[in-house]
């Protein structure tokens, strides 16, 4: 990320001087007014990147929150105009509030929110607002969009989550709101979404006052995405450490919790001391490889039916038939991509919440 963000650096800085130079020469009031907020979002890229690349210092730019967030409010206004929607701003001037470092997670936060009230609103109103509260500061973003059904909502702040009215036109792999939840919670504060009674949504993001300790507020007030229950248990096999370690934070972000064996002998002396939901294999691995390794779990009488889905950054060099008379259900490319992983995991999840089910009858 942070190679990434240097990179970035370079093609923003060029776009920065030719907005620039764009200034000097004869424009119209409205021109001009569009010109500034193209070099103040291109300002906002510019901290972006610094955030990555420097996480421990200060980010430049606006450091007082209603600057801030009116910055955000003014961007999204041209578009939210350019599809006959009214863009209402109410922001409380506040003055210097977010701690060294915070700026650009703030901004990303209401970036998010707002884009997302923009993206799925057809008709109505957009309001974003700023008020200080007894114990920090509200942020709003509210919507007269289609809303959110109740039983996706408890959903919504984990990856790979989208609700049915993002599903139908509009492409994303359901990754803003979680990422979201995570700085919120990083800066010590909350996020929520509740439904407004004429419809649509409100987010409300909750911080608490500049300086206050991240790591006791969120022990004090836990935002809906923290894990409370896993949703399956697995088993990575890989003969690679970093490969290994990957997948468990992916599969962790997921609510799965997963035990990790470097071979295949290790993972038949692993395969008798749990339950698991499902086995990700690597192929390509020495002494025992993939498929020898999902013959012997099927011999197993706890083997004959979990799913074992294949890893390998070799697709070509396997054919379907061997995967299917070795005992795989399903096959994974590296490098993974995380949505097809978490698609691939939903057989994982099923026969977890039948696990449960068995135990609690």
């Amino acid at each position: 990320m942070a190679l990434l963000a240097h990179d970035l650096r370079t093609p923003l800085s060029a776009m920065r001087l030719t907005a620039e130079l764009i200034g000097t020469e004869p424009l119209t009031e409205k021109q001009a007014e569009r010109l500034d907020l193209l070099i103040r979002s291109i300002d906002a890229l510019s901290d972006l990147t610094g955030d990555l690349l420097h996480a421990d210092q200060p980010a430049m730019g606006r450091s007082d929150l209603a600057g801030l967030i009116g910055d955000i409010g003014e961007l999204y206004r041209v578009a939210a105009e350019a599809r006959g929607l009214e863009f209402q701003m109410s922001l409380e001037e506040i003055g210097d509030v977010p701690a060294p470092g915070q700026a650009g997670a703030i901004r990303r936060v209401i970036t998010t929110l707002v884009d997302n009230a923009v993206k799925y609103t057809d008709d109505g109103r957009i309001a974003l607002a700023l008020s200080r509260t007894p114990s920090g500061y509200l942020v709003s973003v509210t919507d007269t969009g289609p809303g959110i059904d109740p039983a996706e909502a408890a959903q919504l702040f984990r990856p790979y989550v989208r609700g049915t009215a993002g599903k139908k036109e509009i492409p994303g792999t359901g990754l803003g709101l979680w990422g979201a939840s995570q700085l919120v919670a990083d800066l010590g504060g909350t996020l929520q979404l509740t439904s407004p009674p004429e419809g649509g949504c409100r987010f409300e993001v909750r911080l608490p006052c500049s300086g206050q300790p991240a790591a006791k507020e969120r022990q004090a007030a836990p935002h809906p995405a923290e894990i409370v229950e896993p949703e399956a248990h697995v088993m990575v096999v890989d003969d690679n450490l970093t490969n290994r370690r990957l997948l468990s934070a992916l599969l962790e972000s997921f609510s799965i919790t997963c035990d990790l064996a470097a071979s295949g002998k290790e993972a038949l002396d692993l395969f008798g001391t749990a339950d698991y939901d499902s086995i990700l294999l690597d192929l390509n691995m020495p002494e025992m490889d993939g498929l020898e390794t999902a013959r012997r779990i099927r011999t197993l009488d706890a083997g004959k039916a979990v799913p074992i889905i294949a890893v390998t950054a070799a697709l070509e060099t396997v054919g379907e038939e061997q995967l299917a008379d070795a005992g795989f259900n399903d096959v994974l490319a590296k490098p993974l991509v995380p949505v097809r992983l978490f698609q691939a995991l939903e057989p994982a999840r099923t026969a977890f919440r039948h696990r449960q089910s068995d135990k609690t009858a």
